[in-house]
């Protein structure tokens, strides 16, 4: 559903290299914070790109770690890593078939691809079908009211529309060179929430962003924290 990843890979190093801070300080703490422990779990990571998350889970003790990807460049590249103990495949979110009864799925920047309502849901729907009972979604999701401030102090570039409506594009570039570009959705979270609650899930929770200890002193990262450049949710089966 996503060939502008396939695209994306071809600078994809430049790309790690301008985004790494943010991810070490910011989105990683948070996700891990959210995610507690994971030792002996079973772990899908949707959307898992260059199979970063399914890395950091499998080296915590998952007892069974698979990433998925709708572009077969970024699955190539995942699979470069050469962790043998994790299983990647190419599969579309929104038709994923039932690959087991995994205790968490990660879909970190993944359903703000969704083009309509329709999708968003399908991709829902088949997420909560590959978790076990009181299994956990733990998603990044685009913040519709992302500061362009905050956002470019941290390495993106984020263009939302005028007077936006849900399902509008809207783009995300990061300041390589030459700029490298992708097109997300404008979802708002009241939205994001209700699609999922009518997928089956419960207990949809906003989790608060952290920092490392590290960048907690530096402004432009406490200012992401705050006005942040994506949303972090929890949500159980």
């Amino acid at each position: 559903m996503n060939p502008q990843y396939d695209k994306l890979v071809e600078n994809y190093g430049e790309v790690d290299d301008v985004i790494l801070f943010y991810r070490e300080n910011v989105e990683f703490p948070s996700l891990l914070r959210a995610l507690g422990e994971v030792a002996g779990k079973r772990v899908l990571d949707v959307g898992c790109g260059d199979g970063v998350y399914a890395r950091m889970v499998q080296r915590m003790g998952a007892s069974r770690v698979v990433g998925v990807d709708v572009s077969s460049a970024m699955v190539d590249l995942a699979r470069s890593e050469g962790k043998e103990a994790i299983e990647y495949l190419v599969h579309d979110v929104a038709t994923l078939p039932v690959l087991g009864s995994f205790d968490v799925a990660l879909a970190a920047n993944v359903l703000h691809y969704a083009p309509d309502r329709q999708v968003l849901a399908r991709m829902c729907r088949r997420v909560f079908a590959n978790l076990a009972p009181g299994g956990r979604l733990l998603a990044f999701v685009g913040n519709p009211d992302c500061d362009k401030a905050a956002a470019a102090a941290n390495g993106f570039v984020v263009t939302p529309p005028d007077d936006p409506r849900e399902g509008d594009p809207m783009t995300v570039a990061v300041p390589t060179d030459p700029p490298t570009v992708v097109q997300v959705r404008y979802w708002p979270r009241e939205t994001v929430a209700r699609v999922l609650r009518a997928s089956g899930f419960a207990e949809v929770t906003w989790e608060p962003l952290t920092s490392s200890p590290a960048a907690r002193e530096l402004d432009h990262v406490q200012r992401c924290v705050e006005v942040p450049i994506h949303l972090l949710l929890t949500a159980r089966r």
